[in-house]
């Protein structure tokens, strides 16, 4: 087994709700000022709430983010398997690989128009 896929992930400590409650804080107290203590006060509060849940609602999208792209990166072969190769249950391809033509057909001369020639 390899240790590095055996070994658990680090324990994540997100701060967003602190974080927009800081800042939703700093701005209020900043857009209350103009009604004077009293509203750098009541600025202080709402803005802490209003960042509060700002926060909360971005580090759950973020986590809800991160679980997608987990696995979808399980399902591709990104972090388990091979990348990119099929399925066990996956039909025969049925394009040749690399230009080859399949068996008894010859490839099409020109399958795409050429945009550099002029004629």
């Amino acid at each position: 087994m390899n240790p590095k896929q055996d070994a658990p992930k680090p324990h994540r400590t997100h701060h967003g709700e602190e974080a927009g409650a800081v800042a939703g804080e700093l701005v209020g107290a900043v857009v209350g000022s103009a009604g004077g203590p009293v509203g750098t006060i009541a600025g202080m509060v709402v803005g802490a709430v209003v960042g509060a849940l700002t926060g909360r609602v971005l580090e759950e999208e973020g986590r809800e983010s991160r679980t997608h792209d987990e696995e979808l990166d399980e399902v591709i072969g990104v972090t388990g398997g091979d990348l990119g190769a099929a399925g066990a249950g996956a039909p025969e391809p049925s394009v040749a690989h690399d230009g080859e033509a399949e068996a008894g057909q010859s490839p099409p001369e020109h399958p795409l128009p050429d945009l550099d020639d002029d004629g």
